[in-house]
């Protein structure tokens, strides 16, 4: 990836409504994953708390894009606590998984 200097890191560019998402998720991601903790942290200090969030949410939706690109059956989704016991997404008729 090319460097466009700091005017890229918020040129809003792309859905707000998937931007917002992935923003939430990184900021649980965060409480619950120590990598992504530790990334976060040091992000923080060295750029600023709104920065190193969106870089998070931008690496949760590179992850996210490869799981999906290799469709892993073996990844298993996680439990957050207050979650439903049932599936989040059910499988289509027909499918392997």
């Amino acid at each position: 990836m090319m460097f466009r200097g700091p005017e890229a890191l918020n040129d809003k560019q792309g859905n707000p409504m998937m931007r917002w998402l992935l923003v939430e998720a990184a900021q649980t991601a965060v409480r619950f994953d120590p990598e992504l903790r530790r990334k976060y942290q040091r992000l923080k200090f060295r750029r600023g708390g709104s920065v190193a969030k969106v870089a998070l949410a931008r690496r949760l939706a590179v992850r996210l894009y490869w799981r999906l690109r290799q469709r892993k059956a073996e990844t298993q989704p996680v439990r957050m606590p207050g979650s439903s016991g049932s599936a989040v997404v059910l499988p289509r008729a027909g499918s392997r998984h």
